[in-house]
């Protein structure tokens, strides 16, 4: 068996709403807190970092993780932070609560954005 017995539990049509709505709330809360870093603008770096945020069951954010690096460790952190200050102000769904979940949340820095 693929994945040594660590079957993905089946989630109910309510709860992956819940996933979609926790990215889409995150996702949202973090773009208040992008911040290009100055030494990657300055050097021209761009990229794209997968972060995965996991939730605990007692609803709490763990500390967001790189999944794949943008290939410059400061837009990696500063994707980190982002994720993380989103984490901290996006909303549960109740359908959500009382369970272990994660999400991956691509951060994308261009040059051209503000």
């Amino acid at each position: 068996a693929a994945g040594g017995g660590l079957a993905a539990p089946v989630v109910s049509g309510e709860a992956l709403d819940g996933l979609r709505g926790y990215r889409l709330a995150v996702a949202s809360q973090a773009r208040r807190f992008k911040r290009y870093p100055p030494e990657a603008r300055a050097s021209g770096w761009t990229g794209s970092t997968e972060v995965r945020l996991e939730v605990s069951a007692d609803g709490l954010p763990l500390p967001a993780l790189v999944s794949r690096s943008s290939g410059h460790e400061v837009l990696d952190r500063a994707a980190l932070a982002m994720i993380d200050a989103g984490a901290q102000r996006a909303r549960l769904p109740d359908s959500l609560r009382g369970r272990s979940f994660a999400v991956l949340l691509p951060v994308v820095f261009n040059l051209d954005e503000e």
